[in-house]
């Protein structure tokens, strides 16, 4: 049994008669008044049963006035499964409130009789990326003053892994924080209204008005294992706002970006795709019996003829294909501001540019200006653009640079009053024009560079930034994994763990070492996923003429393993079995239509061997066949070993 008690403005949550934390309200108006629920006086407390999206329990809800006619009000809900909630909100008697920021709880300096949690200084705070764009990372890091989360976090000990998880619920209004206080690093401030260089904002987070302003709900779960808590969190989330749904099964294929880049041709394209599905498919690199064959970047370097004949030709070999875009982002130069919009006569580009509160262009993040989402001349645009890819053939849409739409500015819609309103109106535009519904067949959308939330607005969304062949690029994918892997099927229906570069990157000047390759490949079929390969797969190499035959010889190698297609079609993403800081976990298990795997990774060039209680992680199980070489390993005393004198990677199926 959890629950809530109050008094003197403070709000103190108890598990059985555990005290977890005390904490208060605060709220911050634009007109400088500031709401402290310690030294507003109390008018009125209830408490009632309540059943809403998230569950049913108990709800107080505490009243304060301040001054004559200036109300806050404090919501405490405690759910039958455990977890609690707390939400705040403010109203003036006759008049419209205009709120700057709120905390709807802010935990005071901890007492002796919480959890060491709050009081240790080995405690690691997991820092959640607003978004996965410029290599940003996960990091479980020490408390300290002044850290932010965005949206989330989860306090823990990596020796006990118990813990307790701070989420927000409410995407729609608010940018959402937690953040250390600059005062005691123990004190976590829940806020709504952040607005910063971790969220690419150069203006201040737009004010909140109406009658009654409310805060976004922060969700508080307490556990033995942070892990589980994460997972909650990420099935609590799914009963407000599930993912979208997919009934097609894990998309394979390739994608242009890593292989070609801004090179990509209607040669270089078809031979691609004619590799993929002449002979990759056959000996196993699908799913369905289908595959995908992605325009990136530089699509429109080709003609409308050729891409519907490309369509035409590649539909005709039941393959299926797609195409990319940068909605939300205005990559141009600057002399092509004042040019005129296609399908919008008399209009310009600068008329839908977002703006600050002077008219002035807001400055260029990632190389691209954002864009008003809210424009009815960028809807009128880009609802032109979704029709032609529609009119074409594509069956499959990667969305990148989208965390331009929720930047801080000044919108055509005046109800967009914030950044997370104006994607929110972005998101559904999108999804109305490229529904399964209006168009008469599925279409996959897979978000690239994305906010984490607002959920649920593609199939796919990517959970690092750009990932390519080297062991430190599959270090960067399996940081995410490590701390993302509970996105999958709760936020999104599929985790996306970028393009697989297997033989060489446009980007790197040597070739990728087979070891690094069968890694990478690894960690993009346990995150459970969105397959993509990406190789310059032509007749004649883009780079090197040399690579044309080497790329196929070692896609063939790899993409022929069944078993590992089979897991990565699974679209289930493997748990990390251990924190690992700024870094990655080494193992990770999952559990797959009843079987038991466990994968493990060794990134560096030294030799190592590896030991991993499989009992400990509630594996169970004898003996362990490898299934990239069929090799068996006895399991002994609930312990498997693995050693390697080179970077690789090893995925068991455990009997």
């Amino acid at each position: 049994m959890n629950y809530w008690r109050e008094e003197n403005g403070k709000f103190s949550w108890f598990i059985e008669q555990q005290k977890i934390f005390s904490g208060y309200g605060m709220v911050l108006l634009n007109d400088g008044r500031i709401i402290d629920t310690r030294t507003a006086k109390q008018i009125l407390k209830n408490e009632e049963r309540f059943q809403d999206l998230l569950g049913n329990g108990t709800c107080v809800t505490v009243t304060y006035r301040v001054g004559k006619e200036l109300y806050y009000q404090q919501k405490l809900y405690a759910y039958e499964e455990g977890f609690a909630l707390a939400r705040g909100s403010v109203y003036e008697t006759g008049k419209t409130v205009e709120v700057k920021k709120f905390f709807p709880l802010i935990t005071e300096t901890p007492e002796r009789n919480v959890p060491d949690i709050f009081r240790s200084l080995s405690t690691k705070m997991l820092l959640v990326p607003y978004d996965n764009t410029m290599w940003v990372r996960y990091e479980a890091v020490p408390l300290r003053p002044g850290r932010t989360s965005y949206d989330m976090t989860v306090l823990y000990s990596e020796s006990k892994r118990s813990g307790i998880m701070m989420g927000a619920v409410d995407f729609d209004t608010w940018k959402n924080a937690v953040r250390c206080s600059g005062n005691d690093a123990r004190v976590m401030e829940c806020i709504c209204g952040v607005a910063d260089a971790g969220t690419h904002d150069t203006c201040e987070h737009g004010t909140v008005k109406g009658e009654r302003v409310e805060s976004s709900g922060f969700l508080f779960l307490y556990g033995e294992d942070y892990r589980t808590l994460l997972e909650t969190y990420g099935k609590i989330l799914k009963r407000k706002n599930p993912p979208m749904k997919w009934k097609e099964g894990v998309p394979f294929g390739w994608n242009s970006w890593s292989g070609l880049a801004m090179n990509i041709n209607e040669k270089n394209y078809q031979e691609a795709g004619e590799y993929l599905g002449e002979i990759l498919q056959k000996v196993g690199f699908e799913n369905n019996k289908t595959t995908y064959v992605n325009f990136d970047a530089g699509w429109n370097r080709l003609s409308e003829e050729q891409l519907v004949k490309l369509n035409e030709h590649f539909h005709g070999c039941n393959q299926k294909t797609g195409i990319y875009l940068s909605p939300f982002a205005f990559f141009a130069g600057d002399e092509k501001i004042n040019n005129e919009i296609p399908s919008c006569p008399g209009h310009t580009f600068e008329e839908i540019l977002l703006k600050d509160s002077r008219g002035n262009i807001l400055s260029r993040v990632d190389g691209a200006v954002p864009m008003d989402v809210t424009h009815p001349l960028w809807k009128k645009y880009t609802k032109n653009i979704l029709q032609k890819f529609a009119e074409w053939g594509f069956d499959y849409l990667k969305l990148d640079f989208l965390s331009h739409g929720a930047m801080e500015g000044c919108h055509y819609n005046k109800d967009c009053q914030t950044g997370r309103q104006a994607i929110a109106e972005g998101y559904r535009f999108l999804k109305e024009n490229l529904s399964e519904e209006k168009l008469g067949r599925p279409f996959f959308l897979s978000l690239s560079i994305a906010p984490l939330f607002p959920q649920g607005m593609g199939h796919a969304r990517r959970f690092s930034c750009d990932a390519f062949g080297t062991a430190e690029d599959t270090e960067y994918v399996l940081n995410a994994l490590t701390y993302a892997w509970w996105q999958n099927g709760t936020l999104y229906q599929y985790n996306d763990p970028d393009h697989i570069s297997l033989y060489r990157s446009f980007n790197y000047e040597r070739t990728t070492e087979f070891g690094e390759a069968k890694a990478r490949y690894t960690s993009a079929a346990i995150s459970g996923t969105v397959m993509m390969l990406s190789e310059d797969f032509g007749e004649k190499g883009i780079f090197r003429n040399e690579d044309q035959e080497n790329a196929r010889i070692r896609a063939q190698e790899l993409c022929s393993q069944r078993e590992i297609q089979k897991i990565a079609a699974s679209g289930i993403s493997f748990r990390p079995a251990e924190s690992a800081g700024t870094g990655a976990s080494s193992w990770y298990t999952a559990q797959i239509h009843g079987q038991k795997y466990v994968a493990v990774f060794h990134l560096k060039k030294t030799p190592a061997s590896y030991v991993f209680d499989l009992e400990e992680e509630g594996v169970g199980g004898s003996e362990a066949v490898e299934l990239w070489t069929g090799a068996t390993y006895k399991i002994e005393d609930g312990k498997l070993h693995w050693s390697t004198n080179k970077i690789d990677a090893a995925v068991f199926a455990i009997d």
